[in-house]
């Protein structure tokens, strides 16, 4: 029987995944905790399963296992759950991260402490455990603003930024409010670009196929909130700062033990400093549009099935992460204020542009828009790959004028130039 794996997740997030696995000829176990999830309709054996209860996914497998399903490794993207890959491919002897690794990639206080210790650059950090304690690390860290986030979440869910002393304490109960068990990390603000990079590791050899610049424009518009619009795929950095900032990754890796398997990494390249620091990394494949759509489009790499040839425990074909056309793909995002979406003009008119790859709304007409706090609640995302990045600004350009969304009886952009205004 052809082999299968199993993915955790059936969003938006991991249906390149679940396409990736089926054109490499494998079967696809798919399993999400929401019963409308588009990939469990896509995968060969689904269920909506929770997959945070772990008994209960083990059950399932076991059963698919014992009607001969040929099962051999677990995988997701977008989803920051190493400490379930650990959990499960631990019980069934399968290749994924180990509980030291997943324990320090999800827990950004270890994951600081972790590096500060292997001497590789991260901001000035403090866990919080009082209100207090914000403005004495601040002070004595002597720099223009910090930022307090939770120690375990992501996708910029309870993460602020922390201008004037006024703004502690709101930014402080945001943070501890979206905290699962309550702690918050407060860090230095560092300016500087911004880069999200994935990086593959075989045996300890270290591949950097996705590196792309972030966009964080107009970010008074979105304050207290920090609000990534998108990225650029390939990054305009100087060749001399992309290979300090692969080091550092590779360091990164090194520390929190990925010999084989992927890491994501978020660094920023300080103007003060003038250094490549890590901001934090995570032990999987990013979601949104990175690995399923700017590095594939842009270079004609798939690195997810590099990733999945790994959690079955095969010999990656390291040929096709090499680059075999030069473009450049970019992501951007529209935001509505909260109200209720009531028309969407001009959308077959963008998708009708040829360098236009993809647009993705996340709310229906007649839902409600909900105040936008973190990524997860962005209305949606436009895909533009072309020959250039200035003819590819052009059409992020045109797309934001021509596309228009009709929010209690406002028209509006979703340009976040316009946001808030």
């Amino acid at each position: 029987m052809s082999r299968a794996i199993l993915i955790l997740g059936a969003s938006l997030d991991q249906l390149f995944m679940i396409e990736s696995a089926h054109e490499m000829g494998l079967q696809t176990v798919v399993i999400d905790g929401n019963a409308k999830a588009p990939g469990l309709a896509k995968a060969t054996w689904s269920k909506d399963i929770d997959f945070s209860h772990i008994v209960e996914v083990i059950a399932y497998v076991d059963e698919l296992i014992d009607d001969g399903v040929n099962l051999q490794g677990v995988a997701t993207m977008g989803s920051d759950v190493p400490h379930l890959l650990a959990a499960i491919s631990s019980y069934y002897g399968w290749p994924g991260p180990s509980v030291k690794t997943a324990a320090i990639a999800t827990d950004k206080f270890l994951m600081k402490e972790c590096f500060s210790e292997m001497g590789i650059a991260v901001p000035h950090y403090a866990e919080i455990k009082q209100q207090n304690e914000i403005n004495t690390c601040w002070q004595q860290w002597g720099c223009s603003a910090v930022v307090i986030k939770p120690v375990s979440e992501a996708g910029s869910r309870g993460v602020r930024v922390i201008h004037e002393v006024e703004q502690i304490e709101p930014a402080y109960l945001a943070a501890r409010s979206q905290s699962r068990n309550n702690r918050v990390i407060l860090e230095e603000y560092i300016d500087g670009p911004q880069i999200s990079t994935e990086t593959i590791v075989y045996r300890d050899q270290y591949f950097h196929p996705g590196f792309a610049d972030r966009v964080y424009e107009y970010q008074g518009n979105f304050f207290p909130n920090i609000m990534e619009n998108g990225g650029w795929q390939p990054s305009q950095l100087s060749s001399k700062k992309r290979e300090a900032i692969c080091e550092l990754i590779e360091l990164a890796a090194q520390a929190i033990g990925i010999h084989d398997g992927v890491m994501k990494g978020d660094c920023v390249w300080s103007e003060k400093y003038d250094k490549p620091m890590i901001i934090e990394v995570a032990a999987r494949l990013s979601g949104g549009d990175f690995s399923a759509s700017l590095v594939p489009l842009a270079h004609d790499v798939n690195y997810v099935k590099t990733v999945l040839a790994l959690s079955l425990g095969d010999e990656p074909d390291l040929k096709a992460l090499k680059p075999t056309r030069e473009k450049v793909a970019a992501n951007r995002y529209f935001f509505l204020p909260e109200g209720t979406l009531q028309a969407i003009e001009g959308l077959d008119d963008a998708l009708l542009i040829p360098s236009v790859k993809k647009i993705e709304i996340n709310y229906a007409l007649g839902e409600q828009v909900v105040p936008l706090e973190h990524h997860g609640q962005r209305v949606g995302v436009f895909v533009v790959c072309d020959d250039d990045a200035h003819a590819v600004q052009a059409v992020i350009d045109h797309v934001y004028q021509i596309l228009k969304f009709t929010v209690n009886g406002k028209v509006l952009s979703g340009d976040p130039r316009f946001y808030g205004g």
